[in-house]
């Protein structure tokens, strides 16, 4: 059985074929480092993982756009906190953490440990039915321009 915390933060590196999530304590140890492919079941059992480690978790991700989409729809419908942690502020930050290399691993746990100490990002939600609707519409139209 795994410690119990109070609260987790879960940083995501997030791709296309599979993201990498890292969750850090309040004292910004390394709780869990895992590759999650991005596929509903995977992301659903993560979710299920973070939330038996800790009382609260609070998600953070780099990416909010295509790649990210199912991840952050899973996370906000089942009630999950997200924020948004901007690529270059996890680029500025990566050279405060040991190791040479860029890595997905390495990209997480800057998200992570950063939504930690920073309490000044954007959460993430789901977007009211007529504002989806608009945005279907208008990919849909940019799709019809692009094959004429």
């Amino acid at each position: 059985m795994t410690e119990r915390h109070e609260q987790v933060w879960v940083g995501i590196d997030a791709g296309k074929t599979h993201h990498w999530a890292v969750g850090v304590n309040a004292s910004g140890e390394k709780v869990f480092s895992k590759k999650v492919i991005n596929g509903e079941d995977e992301i659903l059992a993560l979710i299920v993982t973070a939330c038996e480690m800790a009382n609260e978790v609070q998600w953070a991700v780099d990416i909010c756009g295509r790649s990210s989409t199912l991840l952050l729809a899973l996370l906000i419908a089942n009630g999950q906190g997200v924020v948004y942690v901007p690529g270059r502020t996890v680029s500025r930050m990566s050279g405060a953490y040991r190791g040479e290399g860029k890595t997905d691993a390495k990209d997480a746990l800057v998200i992570a440990d950063t939504a930690r100490m920073r309490q000044d990002f954007t959460a993430l939600s789901l977007p009211n039915e007529t504002v989806a609707d608009l945005q279907l519409l208008t990919a849909h139209r940019a799709d019809l321009i692009a094959d004429r």
